[in-house]
């Protein structure tokens, strides 16, 4: 690949997965308010929410053989306008019985662009650069999550304007892959494997995306939830969102820097302990302008882990083989998605509402235990 196709590919992926990111922490926060102002319980949304990553869990082991066998660009312009045809399908079927059906396959159609990009850049980068460059793809996407909280406040909960608005940037993120259809990524057809095996050979890694699944979805989807039944506006409790997306989207490039300097699991070990301690105070500063900068930090933390998994994986493996060892982050990320906010739900129906954050305390130090008991990986393997 020539330097141009290289800087090209770049900008395609980077624009289709900010525009994705935006759709998502759009509609994710858009859905579960819409949710509670039915009366629905924090485990009832959580369940509702974790529908997405059900249909992402199922879809996900399928979508290296079928990207080989449709090609990459053909898959993607099919689940990219599938998921623009959901969206308006939410508010067209405008019931919390249907919506479960309707994130089941929102998760199916939305899966495709994250594993499809992930292999794609990680084919871009080299061992120098991997962690930065993964850094920019983490941010781009915490960029588009945070904006998504803004633009809710322009384009309001009620009607239909949030729902066409978030189907019309899917078009945005269409026309942005197709700015490098000639340099989609290579997949060997030879090369296919099951994601499975690589849950035993990368199991730090793995765990980080399991555990950042859970995490991740339990902020964006609750958060707002959270935010409400402690007093704070739906406006505030959306503004909370994008503080955590800031440090997302400011301190993955320092992540991904920190990742190619040092080794990989201390990396991960120095963001569960930030994501600890961040969980446990925050009910102590939410109150307080302490929470705005704890909230910031704590954003960093939780793509970080994401961001040093890929790291990992890159660093591991190649060709069709990185495809599927990145299934198997996208499995375990979605198996996490879609057991957290259920878990977190109740939490925070049982201590109402700090029991939210509590339980994301917990996850991040499931993951600081389990980083101090697993052996290390062996070395590098190749495709």
């Amino acid at each position: 690949m020539t330097g141009r196709s290289r800087t090209r590919s770049l900008a395609a992926i980077i624009g289709m997965i900010s525009v994705v990111g935006l759709v998502f922490g759009l509609t994710a926060p858009l859905l579960n308010l819409l949710l509670e102002r039915q009366g629905l319980s924090g485990r009832m949304i959580g369940l509702n929410g974790a529908m997405t990553a059900f249909g992402a869990l199922i879809f996900t082991p399928f979508i290296p053989s079928v990207a080989v066998r449709l090609g990459p660009f053909r898959v993607l312009f099919f689940t990219l306008s599938a998921t623009a045809l959901l969206l308006l399908a939410f508010k067209l079927l405008d019931d919390y019985r249907l919506w479960f059906a309707l994130r089941f396959l929102m998760g199916i159609a939305i899966v495709v662009p994250f594993l499809i990009s992930e292999i794609w850049i990680n084919q871009i980068a080299t061992p120098e650069n991997r962690g930065r460059l993964l850094g920019i793809y983490a941010a781009s996407i915490s960029a588009g999550f945070g904006a998504g909280p803004l633009l809710m406040q322009l384009t309001g909960v009620d009607g239909w304007t949030p729902f066409i608005v978030a189907a019309l940037l899917v078009l945005v993120a269409i026309g942005a892959i197709t700015m490098a259809r000639s340099d989609r990524p290579y997949l060997d057809p030879k090369g296919h494997k099951s994601p499975l095996p690589y849950m035993r050979a990368a199991p730090i890694a793995i765990l980080a995306g399991l555990m950042y699944g859970a995490i991740e979805t339990g902020i964006f989807g609750l958060l707002p939830v959270f935010g409400v039944r402690s007093g704070f506006s739906e406006g505030m409790a959306a503004a909370q969102l994008t503080v955590i997306a800031a440090g997302n989207i400011l301190l993955q490039y320092p992540v991904g820097w920190l990742a190619d300097k040092a080794p990989a699991r201390r990396v991960l070990m120095l963001c569960a302990v930030t994501g600890v301690l961040g969980g446990l105070l925050l009910p102590a500063v939410k109150d307080s302008l302490l929470m705005w900068p704890l909230l910031f930090f704590w954003g960093g933390t939780i793509t970080g882990m994401y961001t040093v998994a890929l790291t990992m994986l890159g660093r591991k493996y190649t060709g069709l083989a990185l495809a599927s060892a990145n299934a198997a982050l996208i499995l375990a990320y979605n198996a996490g998605a879609m057991g957290g906010p259920p878990l977190l739900g109740q939490a925070m129906d049982l201590v109402d509402p700090d029991g939210l954050v509590y339980g994301l305390a917990g996850f991040f130090l499931i993951f600081v235990i389990a980083n101090l008991v697993v052996p290390r990986e062996r070395a590098a393997t190749a495709a």
